[in-house]
């Protein structure tokens, strides 16, 4: 694998009759897209014996600010290199990632330009850096590295992960899993996001959000993101009304700390009483019967 190839976003352009071209002219490129950004990585001719190669990052309305690593580079007819440049680095949107000037040695021959591309993070306008799950990993030589999230309507539009932090934190991806089919009723916007929390991104959910985040976590066996969801539950106690049915899901369901919480919205013990009476005690497990019975306890 060449240096450029290592890119998810890769290509290779041969520059014929370079001084035919009018100049100045955008005579080489491609463009990049995430979400409304379009990532401009080109050749510009400025005149007939040379040209400015760049990565300009168009305005967007979804993101401020990306963390890229890229390669370019320009090759003779034999494919030699004649210059080339590899970094990572961050910039703006609506400004240049990279832009430099090149003489051409030899305008009458032609000559190659290679280029790779990754964007391994995004600043949208929340003011929180996400990973850019959008494009597949750096330096993959194949798809045995990566989990891949494919949307079931739709295969084109896919979400790629790292398959060793996912398996660290799940108990139910198998160590051959490869691709994922994506069901019409899970939104890829919250698989998104549970994938961001997987990798410990504080992503911001509303109250609905973190119930959908938590059913595809308990689905993809994500420990870490279902602590994460009990804790915003938690925090959102205040802001949701707390009815027979929240209490009986939550005492049916493991989710301990939550109880605790859930029990302190309570006034006394009649209260709990009346809400345990709707219920079928039977499904409870041995734990959640100890905090009711503690409550009780501490109430007398």
């Amino acid at each position: 694998m060449s240096d450029y190839q290592k890119f998810p976003v890769h290509k290779s352009i041969v520059i014929t009759n370079f001084l035919q071209y009018p100049s100045p002219r955008f005579i080489a490129g491609d463009i990049h897209r995430i979400a409304d950004l379009e990532c401009v990585i080109a050749v510009y001719k400025r005149d007939d014996s040379s040209v400015e190669i760049l990565i300009h990052l168009n305005e967007s309305n979804e993101i401020k600010r990306v963390r890229a690593r890229y390669f370019l580079g320009m090759f003779n007819g034999t494919g030699k290199e004649l210059i080339s440049w590899e970094k990572e680095k961050e910039a703006n949107t609506d400004e240049f990632l990279f832009v430099k000037p090149w003489t051409v040695p030899q305008p009458n021959k032609s000559f190659t330009f290679k280029f790779g591309f990754h964007v391994s993070a995004v600043l949208r306008i929340d003011n929180i850096w996400k990973f850019n799950f959008n494009d597949a990993i750096f330096n993959a030589e194949n798809d045995s590295k990566m989990i891949v999230f494919k949307e079931k309507n739709n295969e084109k539009v896919r979400l790629y992960t790292h398959k060793k932090l996912m398996m660290f934190h799940s108990s139910r991806l198998p160590i051959s899993c490869q691709n994922v089919i994506v069901p019409a009723s899970v939104s890829m916007n919250m698989l998104e996001k549970c994938l961001q929390i997987a990798h410990g991104v504080q992503v911001h959910c509303s109250v609905e959000d973190v119930m959908k985040v938590r059913f595809i976590a308990k689905r993809l066996g994500l420990k870490n993101v279902t602590k994460y969801c009990e804790r915003r539950r938690i925090e959102y106690l205040n802001q949701v009304k707390i009815t027979d049915q929240l209490f009986h899901s939550t005492f049916v369901r493991d989710l301990l700390h939550y109880q605790v919480h859930l029990l302190k919205t309570l006034n006394s013990n009649k209260e709990l009483k009346r809400k345990l009476e709707t219920m079928d005690i039977q499904k409870m497990n041995s734990e959640s019967m100890k905090r009711c019975a503690h409550f009780f306890f501490h109430n007398c």
